[in-house]
């Protein structure tokens, strides 16, 4: 697994270093391709291995310090987007009592793709217009629990210190796989009560042509 993966895997499980509480509830899954059948989840190889990464990290966290992993309880209660269903959240996190997930060799993303998501999940923080100094240094810690070097953390570094705009995250996306795994990276990264993340995240599914669908079986929580 690529240093970056592992920095990914992180931001991902920590909802972008605490900055919102959808991580836990995304990572806290295994990611069993049995498990997964039985909850429902469509799987495709790609987003199966976006969820390995967050659980791995989510699982590495919890061995670390069980006292700063709590179990995403209150999220896990949400809807889908129209209230008809579970939201991907409920289905993800409902997997965490089945047992830890095998380990997955092919779930490396890679490290240029890897940086697309975490690129997602910086301009989805700002989607408000602030990282504020605080927030920038939680993020930071996170990438040091993650394992991350030098080279990985001076990257994130110029990319809070600069965050990436929309069109600067949609033109690099060129398949219906990476615009889920843009889409559900940046909804991670965004928190549940912020309007300005949720206007982001309506105009951001529109650029990467997202059927309502989708968007209903994406929707983390």
């Amino acid at each position: 697994m690529g240093a970056f993966d592992s920095v990914l895997g992180g931001l991902l499980a920590s909802g972008m270093g605490g900055r919102s509480a959808r991580g836990p509830a995304f990572a806290a899954s295994a990611m069993a391709p049995a498990a997964m059948s039985r909850g429902g989840f469509k799987q495709t190889a790609g987003m199966a291995a976006l969820g390995y990464l967050a659980y791995k990290a989510y699982q590495d966290m919890k061995a670390r310090d069980p006292a700063s992993v709590q179990a995403p309880t209150v999220h896990l209660q949400g809807r889908s987007a129209t209230g008809d269903g579970p939201s991907l959240g409920d289905r993800l996190g409902d997997l965490l009592s089945r047992g830890p997930a095998p380990e997955m060799p092919s779930a490396s993303l890679g490290d240029e793709k890897a940086m697309l998501l975490i690129r997602a999940m910086v301009a989805a923080a700002n989607a408000d217009g602030v990282i504020s100094p605080q927030e920038r240094q939680a993020i930071l810690s996170k990438l040091d629990a993650a394992g991350a070097g030098p080279e990985e953390r001076r990257a994130v570094e110029r990319e809070l210190a600069d965050p990436p705009s929309i069109d600067d995250i949609v033109r690099q996306v060129n398949d219906p796989e990476m615009a889920e795994q843009v889409y559900i990276a940046s909804e991670v990264a965004v928190g549940a009560d912020s309007p300005a993340g949720e206007s982001y995240l309506r105009y951001l599914a529109d650029r990467l042509h997202l059927t309502p669908e989708q968007i209903i079986d994406l929707r983390v929580a």
